[in-house]
């Protein structure tokens, strides 16, 4: 597993931080959850869905090429 460091605003921290608090107050213990973890979670999420836009982005339906047809 790569390495990296990353600088994020004191908002973003701010929230991973909230969602690993809570993660906490439902159960999970010390090892099952991680700042590190649900950062990498977040960033692996985020792009999923960027690289899903630009697959639709791609392939979206042209009404030129169509009538060309």
């Amino acid at each position: 597993m790569a390495k990296v460091n990353v600088y994020i605003s004191n908002e973003v921290h701010g929230k991973i931080s909230a969602i690993v608090e809570k993660r906490r107050q439902e159960g999970a213990r010390d090892k099952d959850i991680s700042f590190s973890g649900t950062a990498s979670m977040l960033l692996e999420l985020g792009l999923r869905v960027y690289e899903a836009q630009m697959e639709r982005k791609e392939s979206a339906f042209n009404q030129t090429e169509f009538n060309k047809v």
